[in-house]
């Protein structure tokens, strides 16, 4: 049975939902526990060498799983918050970011193409104005400023 028909066969109610997502059915938790932990580490480790070089092949090839080398890229407690919300929205995945920098550059690279132009205010977040002068101008996209409170603009 796949995700998406295990989502349809619950009978669980949207509180139950949100606090177990698609966990709820089946905890997997270390030592059983019946919430997820929260991990907090940057990095993680490898057995060896060799695990270490499996993982990134794998990772190269696309096939990472549930395993990661460093927080940044996430965490299993990120990972379970994700499938959470998934579950909650009838979404196949979601994503969660660490930081609004980061967020805002996923969304900015996601929707414009070389060939764009974006208007951002005066007031906007000082590196995010400076993504969007420098980096998203290497990759063919304009941009103009305007005065906050400007609608005429």
């Amino acid at each position: 049975m796949n995700l998406a028909q295990e989502k349809t066969d619950w009978a669980l109610g949207v509180s139950t939902r949100a606090v177990h997502g698609e966990v709820a059915k089946r905890p997997f938790h270390p030592h059983n526990t019946l919430t997820t932990p929260i991990y907090q580490t940057a990095p993680y480790t490898f057995e060896n060498t060799a695990d270490l070089c499996a993982y990134m092949d794998a990772k190269f090839a696309g096939r990472r799983g549930d395993r990661r080398e460093y927080a940044r890229y996430g965490n299993p407690t990120v990972i379970q918050v994700e499938k959470r919300l998934a579950v909650l929205e009838h979404a196949d995945a979601a994503i969660l970011f660490p930081t609004g920098m980061t967020a805002i550059t996923h969304v900015l690279l996601s929707i414009l193409p070389t060939g764009s132009h974006i208007i951002y205010t005066d007031d906007c977040y000082s590196k995010t104005r400076d993504f969007v002068t420098t980096f998203l101008k290497r990759l063919g996209i304009t941009a103009t400023k305007v005065p906050m409170g400007d609608y005429g603009a």
